[in-house]
């Protein structure tokens, strides 16, 4: 038996099939590669939206509508929204890496962590309370699935408080660079995770004159590749001086969070080298500055006297043996010192000196050919050499290669899991991810995510 359905009026239809027709229109966006809004609506400022087409999510954080607490709290419920395994895939990251280093705990990490809490900027323990609100299961237990304030906060400065040792980073300006303005480019190297290596981010803080960006993974606040709206870029790295990191003491200072300090309060590359310079760092630590102009090293060196550890390295500075680049406007950096009495662990440490090896061999042959631009550069930094292996080839670009036949403590190398090229006179960048375990011969695909400037 048929049954009657109410009459409905002209404006009823009509608005019935405004709904269908907006739905279809973001139906037919997501399934061509465009961009789709993930983050709630309750959180509006932050913004956390995933580019099919483009492999990443660019994460906007708007400081001018609220205080730095509540945009913390605001972060972490669009990560839950938008990512609903992140507190499990966190945990367990976690849980394996603490596992990995020996005599390392949770609690030591913390620990590490709190010496370091001491001279974080305010405004910025804010922002991690805020995410502690959201993120509030009351264990510190490893490994039960949940995030507690203390492990966000150790996730967030994970870098500072544990061992680790890799990455890579290189500039080109002045007459050498086909813009005549300054190329960077930067690879992140860390364990391979199948998960977190497609949490790819690209973070825009706008806070009027302290505006910054950066990239690295949903979750951060404190990425090691920061630059801020008057075009000065910084790019973090460690250079253990040994086997065992320096004991954390009263006093010493985070490296990530002083590299977004630096860049959101200083408006040229020299006011931002002379506050990185008067910091107390706990490891061994190297960080490119750069602006349109010019590009320098800043080396932290724990092995030398206190009041000389942290020096700069431009291209024409004289340094160890076979440490030239050997071309003049450019710069490169892995995980090694290069000034004259600094600790020797660049000829000591294979894939320190294999890849700088290749930083000097890729910038000389094209120099030879002419000026370097960004295809160039793309080309240095997504250089797997003949096995994809930086231990064994120097691959700049790593895939993270298991090699059975090397020492216990050398069979795994690292993957870059995410690599980028950028114009700093016209911010547009270019982002290239991880293999996901391909293995060599791979050439990256660097992806385009930056047209121009992101604070106007």
């Amino acid at each position: 038996m048929l049954k009657h359905f109410p009459k409905v009026s002209r404006n009823m239809y009509c608005a019935i099939i405004v709904i269908l027709l907006m739905s279809m229109f973001q139906m037919v966006s997501a399934a061509a590669g465009g961009s789709v809004p993930t983050a709630r609506a309750d959180t509006p400022a932050v913004s956390i939206t995933y580019d099919e087409e483009l492999l990443y999510y660019k994460v906007e954080f708007d400081l001018t509508v609220v205080s730095h607490k509540e945009m913390g709290r605001q972060y972490a419920e669009a990560i839950k929204a938008t990512l609903p395994n992140f507190e499990v895939v966190t945990d367990k990251f976690l849980q394996d890496e603490i596992a990995a280093v020996e005599g390392m705990t949770f609690a030591k990490a913390l620990e590490n962590a709190n010496i370091l809490k001491e001279n974080i900027p305010q405004e910025y323990l804010d922002e991690i309370e805020g995410m502690g609100l959201v993120f509030s299961d009351p264990s510190d237990e490893l490994g039960n699935g949940r995030l507690s304030p203390n492990k966000i906060f150790v996730n967030l400065i994970f870098e500072d408080v544990m061992e680790s040792s890799a990455c890579s980073t290189s500039a080109v300006f002045g007459a050498l660079s086909e813009t005549g303005k300054t190329i960077v480019g930067r690879n992140n190297d860390w364990t391979p995770n199948e998960e977190m290596d497609k949490w790819n981010a690209l973070f825009i803080f706008h806070n009027g004159e302290k505006s910054s960006g950066g990239n690295g993974s949903i979750g951060e606040l404190f990425p090691n590749n920061v630059f801020n709206r008057h075009h000065v870029f910084g790019a973090s790295l460690d250079s253990y001086p040994g086997k065992k990191p320096f004991p954390l003491q009263e006093g010493m200072r985070s490296p990530t969070v002083d590299l977004r300090y630096a860049m959101e309060t200083n408006q040229t590359l020299g006011d931002a080298e002379n506050y990185l310079l008067q910091c107390n760092y706990s490891n061994g630590t190297l960080i490119l500055l750069a602006d349109t102009e010019t590009a320098h090293v800043m080396e932290y060196d724990i092995s030398r006297r206190k009041d000389k550890r942290a020096r700069l390295r431009n291209d024409t500075s004289k340094l160890i043996r076979n440490g030239s680049l050997g071309v003049p406007n450019a710069i490169a950096c892995v995980n090694s010192f290069l000034l004259p009495g600094s600790f020797r662990n660049h000829a000591r440490d294979a894939h320190n000196k294999l890849r700088y090896n290749n930083f000097q061999k890729l910038f000389g042959g094209c120099a030879k050919q002419g000026k370097i631009g960004v295809e160039q550069m793309q080309g240095i930094m997504g250089y797997t050499s003949w096995d994809g292996n930086s231990r064994t080839s120097g691959a700049i670009y790593r895939l993270g290669i298991f090699d059975p036949t090397m020492p216990e403590d050398e069979q795994k190398d690292n993957a870059t899991y995410q690599s980028l090229v950028m114009k700093l006179d016209t911010f547009e960048t270019w982002l290239a991810y991880s293999s996901g375990g391909a293995r060599w011969p791979y050439t990256p695909k660097y992806h385009k995510v930056l047209e121009g400037d992101p604070f106007k």
